[in-house]
């Protein structure tokens, strides 16, 4: 029996919803001419342009920042090291495969939940959960409470445990700091979030775009004073990609384990596949599907791409030893070190708490999300009192067994949501495919 756990572990946790992802990316890249690569200027703009219009509710670019919250969190950085750690420099490749195909990906999952979005009381409701109860047969609907149990469990865990321990354990592994740490990480959470999504908005608006340049300037950094070693870096994430032992010393040998790692870490940081984002953006008053579909592109650009990107080259030129199969060490906390000094130990520190606490934040929509959806306003005030707990839990445990949980949940949302995209395909590619780029 425990061999056929594992295996069904491994299954979901592992290839089968990286080969899922690429096939339907690959599916729909084809369907919709290219929508990423037709809108990737377009993404840019529409993000960094003002709304025009009346404020009523949430807003588009709230709702990004509310998704980009929880995508730019402490896997853009622990995440990197861990893939870069397992899979080596090749996993890298794999990210910017598995980058290509979910920024459509997450864009098709945005526009199918704006069109089946539903509005009671005054709020909009969205997401997976939605979009396969009004728009799939009546036999699919144990799909939708399913995938709303897994997303709430996955909050628990990818959302604040696995955020909270990776922010925490930069600022020591003592017991009389990651205590104080998790309770400071809980009364901020409950603080922002019993303020309902208004407030989260206000949050994420300021806290994405501040941590984001800081985090890109300090790796600019990096990369400037070592930019001779840049060209060397790609080709040995080229290299690596298809022969990781030759760029490892042999340390690292399964291209396997080089495209899960590189591919996994990518998908558990831009979270394109999730259903997550459309939960996000079906909070928005704005009913322009395919302007919002805009916005899946940018976030996996920024998240994977720059991200992402930036913390493998801060590594890789900067010369300090990667510890193979370590996925406990930063090593861009010594590349920081060799060039601003000890300092920037409690500047990285600071960040990744910044970024833990925002992911915190930003999965809270989704557990409100799927909680109300299973039990009602009972259930999203529930999820709101115990939620800012586990951010103690997460500060204090081991989570070497809560990575492999997380990973079995997200996998479980993915192929449901996945499933229920490509179901609905009809409704969405020719919204995607028949609209001029006149954004």
């Amino acid at each position: 029996m425990s061999d056929i756990l594992k295996f069904v572990e491994s299954l979901i946790s592992g290839m089968l919803p990286f080969a899922f992802l690429m096939i339907s990316g690959i599916y729909f890249t084809f369907k919709t001419k290219g929508y990423q690569f037709r809108n990737l200027k377009a993404s840019i703009k529409v993000f960094f342009s003002l709304e025009k219009g009346e404020r009523k509710g949430i807003t588009a670019f709230e709702s990004a920042c509310n998704s980009l919250s929880a995508t730019v969190g402490t896997g853009n950085i622990v995440g990197v090291a861990s893939a870069v750690a397992v899979g080596g420099a090749g996993a890298v490749f794999w990210m910017w495969v598995s980058a290509v195909v979910a920024m459509c990906i997450k864009s098709v999952e945005i526009v199918t939940a704006i069109i089946f979005k539903q509005k009671k009381t005054g709020e909009n409701f969205g997401g997976p959960m939605y979009y396969i109860q009004n728009g799939m047969p009546k036999k699919f609907n144990l799909l939708a409470k399913i995938y709303a149990l897994a997303g709430v469990l996955s909050c628990f865990f990818s959302g604040n445990i696995i955020q909270t321990n990776s922010a925490v354990l930069c600022l020591g592994e003592s017991m009389s700091i990651r205590i104080p740490m998790g309770i400071i990480f809980a009364i901020i959470t409950a603080v922002v979030i019993i303020g309902g999504v208004s407030k989260i908005s206000k949050f994420t608006t300021k806290a994405v775009p501040f941590m984001s340049v800081l985090y890109i300037v300090l790796c600019l950094g990096v990369i400037a004073v070592n930019i001779e070693s840049v060209p060397s870096c790609f080709l040995s994430i080229l290299k690596g990609a298809f022969n990781p032992s030759a760029v490892t010393g042999g340390v690292v040998g399964s291209v396997l384990s080089t495209v899960i790692s590189g591919a996994s870490k990518g998908v558990f940081s831009n979270e394109a596949g999730l259903g997550t984002a459309a939960m996000a953006y079906s909070l928005a008053e704005d009913n322009d599907a395919y302007k919002q579909g805009l916005y899946g592109i940018f976030e996996v650009l920024l998240d994977t791409v720059v991200l992402c990107t930036l913390t493998a080259l801060t590594i890789l030129c900067s010369g300090v030893i990667i510890d193979y199969g370590n996925t406990e060490k930063i090593p861009v906390i010594d590349a920081f070190r060799g060039l601003y000094g000890d300092f920037s130990k409690s500047v990285l520190a600071i960040m990744l708490c910044l970024f833990g606490i925002s992911s915190i934040i930003g999965w809270a929509v989704y557990g409100i999300s799927c909680s109300r959806y299973l039990f009602g306003d009972k259930g999203k005030k529930t999820f709101i009192f115990i939620y800012p707990v586990f951010c103690i839990l997460g500060a204090v445990l081991n989570v070497s067994t809560v990575w492999r949980v997380a990973e079995f949940f997200n996998g479980i949302m993915l192929i449901i949501n996945l499933f229920s995209i490509i179901t609905l395909s009809d409704k969405v590619i020719p919204i995607l495919r028949g609209r001029k780029n006149d954004i």
